[in-house]
């Protein structure tokens, strides 16, 4: 397999490698959630150009997700504000929506006040989990930006959504 080696100044990784510890310990030392957006905004905008993020989706989970939204209210709204959060899922931040409910809104181009209701209504199913004012993370069970063993510790504080039920059928008769 090759290996893909992306040529950039060393003091440029240095400088990303020193926002990152900064937001990574950012809970620890204190800082302010204004403090931690501007340093995620920072990385983002260091970030090469060419960067794609990678987000794992389970598909079962996305079809209770997607079966849910379109039995609620405002489902194409709510549909685009989901996937307007899973592009703003922080890579190896146990599933942090990276984005402020504005951000969320001009991504999904849905008004304020019907993001503020697809939100609510995503956490109502419970692909999204409330962190704070404002503040978002995706259920691990449903989708996930990191390294699989830390989604398998994060699942452990989660449950997967509910799916359809499947009945056991013996000769074809239920």
């Amino acid at each position: 397999m090759a290996t893909i080696t992306r040529l950039r100044p060393k003091r440029q990784d240095i400088l990303l490698e020193g926002l990152q510890l900064a937001l990574d310990f950012g809970d620890e030392w204190g800082l302010r959630q204004e403090t931690k957006d501007d340093l995620a905004h920072a990385i983002g905008q260091m970030a090469p150009a060419e960067k794609w993020g990678f987000v794992m989706l389970n598909p079962d989970q996305q079809r209770v997700v997607m079966k849910a939204i379109k039995d609620g209210p405002l489902p194409l709204q709510t549909l685009m504000v989901w996937n307007a959060c899973i592009s703003f899922i922080a890579y190896d931040r146990d599933g942090e929506i990276a984005a402020k409910q504005a951000q969320i809104a001009e991504a999904a181009d849905v008004t304020a006040t019907n993001t503020s209701t697809a939100l609510s209504r995503l956490v109502e199913i419970g692909v999204l989990i409330r962190t704070g004012r404002g503040r978002y993370k995706v259920n691990s069970h449903v989708a996930w930006s990191g390294p699989l063993h830390k989604r398998e510790l994060a699942a452990k504080e989660h449950q997967p959504l509910p799916g359809p039920l499947l009945v056991v059928m013996e000769g074809g008769k239920p």
